[in-house]
């Protein structure tokens, strides 16, 4: 049984839900101690445990210490079945995150998987929805992957009950990627969001990204539209989409109690323009999410990306506790870096 410290690099839920995903789909019991240790809340909270349960149910794993609050579990998969699964996380734990676990195993499962989780849409310190739907599925489905999403209800912190489903088709093989430099940036798109607040305040994040980007539509197409969201929480979003060469890259800044609408609409604009003007091909978020999946290519891939975060190189060390590839990272973390990956 393969031994994992939770605590390694990051030390949050990462190393779980990575593990998870990657057992299902190689097999590979685990053991992992210290799960969240460098959290404030050690131990698995609602999301990490909806995300134990559902790996559970991929593969009829038996399990041990899951429950509330454990910083211990032995988790041991009994085959992969895709199918149709519907997950409820209770809270506003974030349901992509908890899709993330299951992405890459239900690729290579025996047939389609319809997935529907209900819990939080847009949520801090998480990918959005958004960024899942018009940045990450466009990217695997040009390495041969195909994940179609579709929301039905927005979930904000605190109050949660938002609702996604995502169908994940079976693939022949994953192909990898070359993506050195940003290439030519074509186009800036956005949605600017709102759930139950007035739609005036979608227009005021969307007006303070507009001026800090500072990026006229004669110089390159540009659009941020409305959206009165449905949910049944309150909370405001805004998510910028750049399309630059071959790959797109996407920011998302969320409202808060006290926190002004043109603060949002800044956030997100000015993280999108630190990313354009390094001149990198993946935004740092997404260069942690395709590790476990340029793992699994045959080949050598590369990209560069805007900053190197604790998240991708924790996510390179647990990747290659399961499978058999070579990377190197060059580039200090914070900074502009490049990453090659093959097997």
């Amino acid at each position: 049984m393969l031994e994992i410290d939770g605590s390694f690099g990051e030390g949050g839920g990462q190393i779980l839900r990575t593990a998870l995903s990657l057992s299902c789909l190689t097999g590979t019991p685990f053991r992992i101690s210290n799960i969240r240790r460098e959290r404030r809340k050690p131990g698995l909270m609602s999301q990490h445990l909806a995300a134990v349960r559902a790996a559970q149910s991929i593969t009829h794993a038996t399990l041990q210490g899951a429950e509330m609050g454990s910083t211990e579990i032995f988790f041991t998969p009994h085959g992969l079945q895709g199918g149709a699964f519907s997950f409820d996380i209770g809270t506003s734990g974030s349901v992509t995150l908890l899709l993330q676990t299951l992405i890459l195993p239900l690729l290579h499962a025996d047939r389609p998987s319809m997935v529907t989780l209900t819990g939080g849409t847009h949520v801090p310190m998480c990918p959005s929805f958004h960024y899942l739907s018009e940045v990450f599925a466009p990217l695997l489905r040009r390495m041969g992957g195909e994940l179609r999403l579709s929301i039905d209800s927005y979930g904000f912190y605190p109050r949660g009950g938002g609702s996604i489903r995502a169908e994940i088709l079976p693939l022949r093989e994953l192909l990898p990627l070359n993506l050195d430099t940003s290439g030519e940036l074509h186009r800036i798109t956005g949605v600017s969001g709102v759930c139950n607040l007035p739609l005036s305040i979608a227009e005021r994040q969307r007006t303070a990204a507009l001026a800090t980007l500072n990026v006229k539509p004669s110089d390159v197409p540009l659009e941020i539209n409305l959206l009165d969201a449905p949910g049944p929480g309150q909370g405001t979003f805004l998510f910028l989409r750049a399309d630059t060469g071959e790959v797109r890259s996407g920011f998302t800044a969320l409202g808060a109690l006290r926190k002004w609408a043109e603060t949002v609409g800044t956030e997100a604009a000015e993280e999108l323009s630190r990313h354009l003007a390094s001149g990198a091909a993946i935004d740092p978020h997404l260069a942690d999410q395709l590790v476990p999946y340029l793992a699994m290519c045959r080949g050598e891939s590369t990209f560069t990306t805007s900053r190197i975060t604790r998240h991708l190189m924790t996510n390179l060390w647990v990747t290659a506790l399961f499978l058999p590839y070579r990377h190197q990272l060059y580039g200090e973390e914070g900074e502009r870096g490049r990453v090659t990956i093959s097997r």
